[in-house]
């Protein structure tokens, strides 16, 4: 039986339902999806693949390959970061030896993040569980820093705004088309781009826990400090070299095996990681299952001695769950006092 996984944040369809409307007719505009997946009301320049007209650092690319040859990806959520000069950062406090990014995802917008590179404490290789109609997982890195890194409002929505945050995610993700949806068995088919985004936890906490009450693992991997940070800038180097050039596919070029690839890059092992390694390649590509891969490379020890809190029992998510909860909270209060009371209603007509 054929196994799948899936790398868009849990967005899966059912491998045997077709989410568009047909293999000829890729996307019918309709009433499900009246501006191509647009929301009403929201900018989009066709000529310029441009979301937001004043964010510097959009991409605003086009599929360079595939049947959407021509058409603009979708980078509203899903785009690489930038590392930035000394002249594009000279408005903002960048210590020696820190890093600047732009793209850097975090409460619905991007960010420009100033990264004290040199205090990573720790990394995890995050597992996220959703449903699909085989088991199927997307696969990320979580980057704890000693220091705050610094966010700065970049899309035009939190533009002046400040923010900071101390752990980062790296994950490769399927970016699509304008008005698409990832699916299991196009990614096969070079129907979407892959682009090595980096996210704030809070960012991913929101979706995967929040949003979609998906079931999170955490695995604190072995890296010596200098490993830590070469894997951070080994990434960061990747995601703005390769862009959104890249196709994405369901099985060789997915959110597990750019990892896999990039701790290869970084990490020397013994012979006998080496070799249990090469044995064990067939773990390297299925989410589900990389486990066995970390393992063979001394990455995580046979125990479970390194295993971190579930994501939804990490007390570091306790700030972001209770300020969700009163956002929401405030939202529907909000709501409530937008309903006219009984007696005034002749007053306000």
């Amino acid at each position: 039986m054929a196994m799948f996984v899936g790398c868009a944040e849990g967005e899966v369809a059912h491998p045997q339902m077709p989410i568009l409307a047909s293999e000829s007719s890729p996307f019918k505009e309709g009433a499900d999806a009246p501006l191509g997946g647009l929301q009403s009301g929201e900018f989009f320049d066709e000529d310029t693949c441009s979301f937001d007209a004043e964010d510097p650092f959009e991409p605003r690319t086009r599929f360079a390959y595939g049947p959407w040859e021509g058409e603009c990806h979708d980078t509203r959520k899903r785009r690489p970061v930038i590392a930035l000069t000394a002249a594009e950062t000279a408005d903002l406090d960048v210590p020696d030896r820190w890093i600047a990014l732009a793209n850097v995802y975090h409460r619905d917008a991007f960010w420009t993040a100033v990264i004290p590179i040199e205090t990573i404490v720790d990394i995890y290789f995050q597992l996220e569980y959703f449903p699909a109609i085989v088991p199927a997982g997307h696969t990320q890195l979580r980057v704890d820093f000693k220091l705050p890194v610094r966010l700065y409002g970049q899309s035009t929505e939190v533009r002046g705004e400040y923010d900071e945050t101390q752990q980062l995610v790296l994950s490769a993700e399927a970016v699509t088309r304008k008005g698409d949806a990832y699916d299991l068995l196009r990614g096969t088919r070079n129907h979407f781009a892959v682009a090595l985004r980096v996210t704030t936890l809070e960012a991913r906490f929101q979706s995967m826990v929040m949003e979609k009450d998906h079931y999170v693992e955490q695995w604190q991997l072995l890296l010596t400090g200098m490993e830590k940070e070469k894997i951070f800038r080994w990434y960061i180097a990747d995601s703005e070299a390769f862009g959104m050039d890249e196709p994405y596919h369901t099985i060789f070029r997915n959110c597990t095996t750019e990892l896999i690839r990039i701790l290869d890059e970084v990490v020397e092992y013994t012979k006998g990681e080496q070799v249990r390694r090469f044995f064990l390649r067939v773990t390297e590509f299925y989410p589900n299952v990389v486990r066995a891969a970390l393992i063979a490379r001394g990455l995580l020890p046979f125990n479970q001695s390194t295993d971190w809190y579930a994501l939804h029992e990490d007390p570091v998510m306790d700030d972001v769950r209770a300020a969700a909860e009163a956002e929401n909270d405030g939202a529907d209060e909000a709501m409530d006092g937008d309903v006219p009371a009984a007696d005034g209603a002749d007053d306000e007509v």
